[in-house]
């Protein structure tokens, strides 16, 4: 193996362990539920219950996230442009956020919301971006800038 390839198993896996264990939002319930916050793996209710292995239940909100990780690597294989990957970041973090809009404003009869509310908590993003521009200034140091 290269050390490029080395470099992305590394990455690749640090952006798992973010995306699985890492908080992706807030969940907030209007009604008489508890407020918690929200990883692949895990929630957090109100500063005292952890629920395990709540992975399927909200897929929607946190399936860009691996499209993220997937544009990171394109981008450091030279696959993906700088643009097109901070672009992927930045809607992996809104997709929560656009898909809790309707829940904020459809209730059923008892006051609940239909749709879960989420706010998101950018730490994949961050870093991701740090890594991207990371790879983006290596990329132009060892490119020659002499005619």
């Amino acid at each position: 193996m290269t050390k490029n390839q080395y470099t992305l198993i590394i990455i690749g896996f640090l952006s798992l362990i973010i995306v699985l264990l890492t908080p992706y939002g807030f969940h907030i319930d209007l009604g008489p539920g508890p407020n918690s916050l929200m990883a692949i793996l895990w929630e957090y209710w109100d500063l005292s219950i952890i629920l395990w292995f709540t992975v399927l239940e909200y897929v929607p909100y946190y399936f860009f996230r691996f499209i993220t990780i997937y544009y990171l690597i394109r981008y450091i294989l030279d696959k993906a442009t700088l643009k097109r990957t901070i672009i992927m970041g930045i809607i992996s973090e809104i997709i929560p956020l656009l898909i809790s809009i309707p829940g904020v404003l459809i209730l059923d009869p008892s006051g609940h919301n239909y749709i879960p509310i989420m706010i998101s908590i950018p730490i994949l993003l961050v870093f991701h971006l740090s890594l991207v521009y990371t790879f983006y200034f290596l990329k132009g140091s060892s490119k020659s800038t002499l005619p």
